[in-house]
């Protein structure tokens, strides 16, 4: 059994169960009730089942269950925000415990290996397969799915789409019979310049252009571009401030629980206008 990820986790009770349980995988002796006598309590106390059920977990309780469970810093700093947004009274407070996490998170997200890179060829695979989140598609019908996209679909893309999403085993079918993403967040890995990608990315800039003519109602898009001049300094921390921009936009999708009713295309370009190096 592996250890659980914290930054897989929507809930800390989950999370809480889920490490106790790995815990004792490595040592018998780490039952619910040694967890509890760690923590200073008498072992007749159910404090670790009502915990579970929805006891409040205080600040001070909180701390003596880090010091047990020996998290590292950052995984901690996400616990505690965790406990707080889980916790929250009111709307304003989850909003901010939020932020926190989405600021603190690591969202966990499967990495494509070359073998795979196929996805990356028609960017219509990553749109059916994030639209299949949106859709209870049984597979049948390839004409209605493709009529709700924007430019639309022909039946035929969405065949051979959906063709590629199978062979990589990217998409199964739930209980009820409908095909969805077997992963939440794909990525072909941070700085990637493989033919296969950089083709992917020159298909959604163009996808970008295209729907840039498109006439939508107010607040549907989004759209701004910038010129600047910065010195090497600055360029190397706006960088670093895209990265982690992305990584904020995989913990809002990871962290995300209710149910998708958009499909978004979201496109990040910086891109240097003027030679830095001699000719």
């Amino acid at each position: 059994m592996d250890r659980p990820d914290v930054f897989a986790h929507n809930d800390f009770r989950i999370f809480l169960a889920a490490w106790q349980t790995w815990r004792q995988t490595q040592d018998r002796s780490f039952s619910r009730t040694e967890f509890v006598r760690r923590l200073g309590m008498p072992r007749t106390r159910s404090f670790f089942t009502d915990l579970l059920r929805g006891k409040s977990l205080t600040p001070t309780f909180l701390e003596r269950l880090l010091q047990v469970m020996e998290l590292p810093k950052e995984e901690s700093q996400f616990f505690r925000a965790l406990v707080k947004f889980n916790q929250a009274s009111n709307a304003q407070e989850r909003e901010l415990y939020y932020e926190q996490l989405v600021a603190l998170n690591r969202s966990p997200r499967t990495f494509l290996d070359p073998d795979s890179f196929s996805y990356y060829k028609d960017w219509r695979n990553a749109a059916l397969r994030n639209a299949l989140d949106l859709l209870d598609w049984d597979g049948e019908d390839p004409g209605s799915v493709g009529r709700m996209f924007k430019p639309r679909l022909t039946p035929g893309e969405v065949k051979r789409a959906f063709a590629v999403l199978r062979e990589l085993g990217m998409v199964e079918k739930n209980p009820s019979g409908a095909w969805k993403p077997v992963q939440k967040v794909l990525s072909s890995g941070d700085g990637r310049t493989d033919e296969p990608v950089r083709q992917h990315q020159l298909q959604c800039l163009e996808l970008a252009c295209k729907s840039l003519l498109e006439d939508l109602p107010p607040g549907e898009r989004d759209a701004s571009t910038l010129f600047v001049t910065v010195s090497d300094e600055a360029h190397a921390f706006l960088l670093r401030r895209l990265e982690k921009f992305r990584a904020e936009i995989r913990s809002i999708v990871h962290k995300d629980t209710l149910p998708a009713t958009r499909l978004l295309h979201i496109d990040l370009f910086l891109h240097p206008l003027i030679r830095t190096e001699t000719p």
